[in-house]
């Protein structure tokens, strides 16, 4: 739990601390940074909105390792421990997500950019990629529920290890909530780009544009990748709780970043056009 509490906290807090530093100075991309539509609106609003959810990220990770020590001071048992890191982490992250949504936006409201753009017509097309993996997932989950031990393995240790346990309806409903906070978001983009279509608007630069309509056609597939990665993940989980093995080891998903990343540009060469 203490490990947990610290690993997720270090990585938050150095994300925060890179995204300040160099967010502003690599400028308007769809890889690195805060890219909330509205931030793409100037490169002065992309500056400010990454300052802001720089130093947001990086105090969320001193919190979760603040509240990890708490909860190892207070003898809290290891299983609640994690569930109450986990909801607290969800929520700190939503609540700092929704905060910086409001913060770009009134930066947005008025710049041309935002006088520009039309709204969006509603298209299946927007949401159906992340819906299929989410259905996907959900279908695997209830496949596999009645195979898992009562009380599972949910967490491992450098050393992959397990070191955490859940009983296995918590994990599941902990595991497909975060898989249906990804749905809630896609489907809130797809619904405020019908009104504001700027939350859909995307940049590389000064010369790569992503037009609203396909901007949220990008992010459904993002939203799909994220929810493979996660039934990767459940995979190996349910692999290590009734084989007593990993099915893949986890430092794998590390060594896919590389090509994930390669495939999210190569998305969104393909999606966007060139300005000029």
């Amino acid at each position: 739990m203490l490990w947990f509490s610290l690993l997720i906290g270090s990585i938050l807090a150095i994300a925060g601390i890179a995204t300040y530093y160099l967010a502003p100075r690599v400028g308007p991309n769809p890889i690195f940074g805060v890219r909330i539509g509205y931030a793409f609106a100037s490169r002065e609003i992309w500056d400010a909105t990454n300052r802001i959810g720089g130093i947001l990220i990086a105090f969320i990770g001193i919190g979760m390792a603040m509240l990890g020590m708490l909860l190892q001071l207070l003898n809290i048992a290891p299983r609640d421990g994690m569930t109450i890191l986990t909801v607290v982490m969800l929520a700190m992250l939503l609540g700092g997500t929704g905060g910086l949504f409001f913060y770009a936006r009134r930066l947005a409201q008025g710049t041309p950019m935002a006088r520009e753009l039309a709204p969006v017509r509603f298209r299946w097309i927007y949401i159906v990629p992340a819906l299929v993996t989410f259905a996907l997932l959900v279908a695997l989950a209830a496949y596999w529920y009645p195979t898992l031990p009562e009380r599972m393995a949910v967490h491992f240790n450098i050393a992959e290890q397990p070191d955490g346990w859940q009983a296995r309806g918590e994990f599941l409903v902990t595991y497909l909530g975060l898989a249906a906070l990804f749905i809630l978001l896609n489907l809130a983009a797809v619904f405020i780009a019908t009104r504001e279509p700027l939350i859909a608007f995307g940049r590389w630069g000064k010369t790569w544009r992503l037009d609203p309509a396909r901007g949220l056609l990008f992010t459904s597939l993002a939203f799909a990748l994220a929810n493979l990665i996660l039934l990767a993940v459940l995979w190996n989980v349910v692999w290590f709780n009734t084989q007593g093995v990993h099915a893949f080891s986890y430092w794998l998903i590390l060594w896919l970043i590389v090509p994930l990343i390669a495939l999210i540009v190569g998305l969104f060469f393909a999606l966007a056009r060139r300005e000029g």
